[in-house]
């Protein structure tokens, strides 16, 4: 009796034994990643696949069962050990490159990404909404269109995808407009044209902004015009309207400002700012306007810029000078919502700064010659 117990023991023993050493020694039996299972890095192996027919499913970043099939399909086929673990062997067969996170080499500023969404959306690689705001669904479209039209795809867009995607991209950041001027009847005019397309979801407000700009760019791409977010003769005459020049003087359609003070906005933009890039102007406007909002300094806009020692374009006389249409364009802008700097007070050239003070804030961004600072 003993002897048999001994045996069904030893018996037990080896069978945990052989369990264990099957566990510890068998090959991964689950599909992975070596590099990791990130979004991009899933999202391009299931893009090649696609491309190459062996993947079926949206290109959505998440590994899963199809994933896993499909890489051991492909593996078979390349003769490569089928264990369903993307490794260098089989990125190299795949043609990627890990890791991919994503990215645009011109910067990822709204009118960017939304150029690119735009005609990704046209092609019917990206299925969102054309909003400006680089995300994963951006990604994976641009990956997809990558491997198909037979690009690197590092899911990075650079020259030759956007020379391929057929856009124009700018290093500097843009907020699109109306040619013949953002006066509030042409924003209106444009918003329901787009609202009625199908292209414009918000309110029909007469305000310029994000918003606008996005939907006018998804339609420019869609009927083959230019897609840089500016409603010009082209896009004035494929939305079928009729917009009123002289928009851009001294007329309104910025959000809660007077014809005096948008004025007097432009006319500190130009005094300071003129020869800076856009964004540096718009920037400068949105300083003044954070100013007017904070508790710290007067609240209004003739308080802000006429404070004592506060801008140089005062105390020199160039604030007298006649603005011109990019000043009153950065004026506007900043008024209806948009601020590169991301709220801060105060700017300075370092190049001729002489306040010991002004050094001491923390710089949050560099816009042309300009460090914009809290």
């Amino acid at each position: 009796m003993t002897k048999v117990l001994r045996k069904s023991a030893l018996a037990v023993l080896l069978a945990l034994m052989l369990i264990a050493a099957t566990l510890i020694y068998s090959p991964i039996s689950h599909a992975e990643i070596v590099s990791g299972n990130t979004f991009g890095n899933v999202a391009a192996v299931q893009a090649r696949l696609k491309t190459l027919g062996y993947y079926t499913s949206s290109v959505d970043g998440v590994w899963g069962s199809g994933t896993s099939s499909a890489v051991k399909r492909y593996q078979s086929a390349k003769g490569l050990a089928s264990d369903g673990v993307v490794g260098s062997a089989t990125a190299k067969a795949l043609g990627i490159k890990f890791p991919v996170s994503g990215s645009i080499t011109y910067g990822k500023t709204t009118a960017n990404v939304a150029a690119v969404q735009a005609r990704l959306k046209t092609l019917g690689y990206y299925k969102s909404k054309v909003d400006g705001a680089w995300g994963n669904n951006t990604l994976a479209a641009v990956l997809s269109y990558q491997s198909a039209a037979g690009l690197t795809v590092d899911g990075v867009v650079g020259a030759g995808t956007c020379n391929k995607l057929g856009v124009t991209l700018s290093t500097s950041a843009r907020s699109g407009g109306i040619s013949k001027g953002k006066s509030a009847d042409n924003v209106k005019k444009v918003q329901t044209a787009l609202k009625n397309a199908g292209y414009y979801t918000s309110s029909v407000d007469g305000l310029w902004g994000k918003n606008t700009m996005c939907a006018v760019m998804a339609f420019q791409s869609d009927k083959g015009l230019t897609v840089d977010g500016t409603v010009g003769s082209s896009t004035e005459r494929a939305l079928g309207v009729t917009l009123s020049s002289g928009g851009t003087g001294t007329g309104g359609g910025a959000s809660g400002l007077s014809n005096s003070d948008l004025t007097l906005l432009a006319r500190c933009v130009y005094g300071e700012s003129r020869g800076e890039p856009y964004t540096g102007q718009v920037a400068v406007a949105a300083v003044v306007l954070n100013r007017v909002r904070s508790s710290k300094f007067p609240n209004t806009i003739y308080g802000v810029i006429y404070q004592s020692g506060a801008f140089t374009a005062v105390s020199d006389g160039q604030i007298n000078l006649t603005p011109n249409e990019s000043a009153y364009n950065a004026a506007r802008d900043a008024a209806n919502g948009w601020d590169p700097t991301g709220g801060c007070l105060y700017y300075y050239n370092p190049a001729t700064a002489t306040s010991s003070w002004i050094w001491s804030l923390t710089v949050h961004i560099r816009i042309g010659k300009h460090n914009f600072a809290l």
